[in-house]
């Protein structure tokens, strides 16, 4: 059970015969729970080692100068990007844009792509069949698309090239 109370969190968990409450700002109660958690579950220690979890505000900071968000939508900045480097970076656009509440879908339409990136709606869609088949890219419905875990660490890459080349 999760309860806020007055800018407190109040945690409740049980777990087999374990039962213990948490109370406290949301940073002690969140390094408590965990800290509960590595010690009652040994394995959750090791498991959280190896799962990928992007980090948000790194990736958000990290799109500063390269993406936008407006009413209208994603806007990319650099112009000189290539196709591949405007699908990989609208779609991260789109996955950072949605986990921040900015946008309700977590995928974007072809169309979208084309028309943010500049470039040729059969290019884009050309480029995108070589990201599903790398594994980067997933398509969610006709015409829609998202970016994979995978695809997430290929686009840190592509945004670290863009400001690399923007800064020479």
């Amino acid at each position: 059970m999760l309860r806020i109370v007055e800018g407190k969190l109040r945690v409740y968990v049980e777990y087999g015969e374990f039962k213990i409450n948490f109370d406290g700002s949301p940073e002690v109660v969140s390094i408590a729970f965990i800290d509960f958690l590595n010690k009652v579950y040994p394995a959750f220690k090791l498991a959280n080692r190896l799962v990928f979890k992007p980090d948000l505000i790194k990736l958000a900071q990290a799109l500063e100068g390269v993406i936008e968000y407006s009413s209208d939508g994603l806007i990319l900045i650099p112009m000189d990007l290539t196709s591949e480097e405007a699908i990989m970076l609208s779609l991260l656009g789109v996955y950072v844009g949605n986990k921040l509440g900015l946008f309700t879908e977590e995928s974007v339409s072809v169309t979208q792509i084309a028309t943010v990136s500049g470039k040729a709606l059969k290019t884009i869609l050309n480029k995108l069949k070589g990201k599903i088949d790398d594994g980067l890219v997933e398509r969610v419905g006709r015409g829609e698309y998202k970016i994979k875990s995978l695809g997430i660490k290929e686009a840190k890459k592509v945004l670290q090239d863009v400001k690399m080349r923007e800064h020479r």
